[in-house]
């Protein structure tokens, strides 16, 4: 498929106009079916995978040159795309990043523990989105200084692990999304809940009075079919929208 001409809005543009939460869907499958259900029930931005096994999802992605011609079809829908480049054992290459900056992508979402450190120095084109994780917060370790990498423009608050995925939402959990806002705010750099969790709609409020400026749902409250993800993701449009 054939680099678009015309570049999809940025993800930190929509972010910075937004003052209610902006609704992101993870895909369960590179699937542009799925993708196109999910911007038609309300999603305003995406996220694919590459080069890993998503535990939640229970699916396999493979390799950039794989998976390529879905991601464009998906790109192609008209919102913007970050993409999962892969985990410390298997990530992309810098020449795959640049293949996918000429694709469109507009963001990359990797934990901190899996990011090499040359994704901090791979241009303007394509922004980072950092993942972190459990271990990155006190007394383990600080997210400070994220703010430094000048393509880090957002985080996403992936702070817990794999033993609490699909629990419902508790306070402690808030308590972590809003430490980690505060923290950020300061740098203008949103944080971003993903659904490792059984968020429900009615606790977008929740999440938005912790200071959350993204909601990433997964297949954790999506499900994996066409027609469930899309209602889900046409229910928590409902949810953002009413705290417009």
């Amino acid at each position: 498929m054939a680099r678009r001409d015309r570049e999809p809005k940025r993800m930190m543009d929509i972010l910075r106009v937004r003052k209610r939460p902006v609704l992101l869907v993870s895909l369960p499958a590179n699937d542009p079916e799925l993708g196109r259900a999910a911007v038609e029930a309300g999603a305003e931005g995406l996220k694919v995978h590459i080069n890993l096994h998503h535990a939640a999802a229970g699916a396999g992605f493979g390799s950039w040159q794989q998976e390529r011609d879905a991601i464009e079809q998906i790109v192609a829908l008209g919102v913007p795309v970050g993409i999962v480049p892969g985990t410390a054992e298997r990530m992309c290459s810098p020449e795959d990043l640049e293949q996918m900056a000429d694709a469109g992508i507009d963001f990359l979402d990797a934990y901190l523990s899996d990011m090499p450190a040359w994704m901090l120095d791979a241009g303007t084109r394509v922004h980072v989105m950092a993942a972190v994780g459990q271990s990155d917060l006190p007394p383990q370790g600080s997210p400070r200084g994220l703010e430094l990498g000048p393509q880090v423009r957002m985080v996403e608050a992936s702070v817990l692990p794999h033993e609490a995925y699909g629990l419902p939402l508790r306070v402690s959990d808030l308590c972590a999304y809003a430490y980690l806002s505060a923290l950020m705010a300061s740098a203008g750099v949103p944080v971003i809940v993903p659904t490792q969790r059984a968020i429900r709609p009615a606790e977008v409020a929740s999440l938005h009075k912790a200071g959350v400026r993204g909601i990433l749902i997964g297949a954790i409250v999506t499900g994996k079919d066409v027609a469930g993800l899309a209602a889900v993701t046409a229910e928590f449009r409902t949810a953002v929208e009413q705290l417009a």
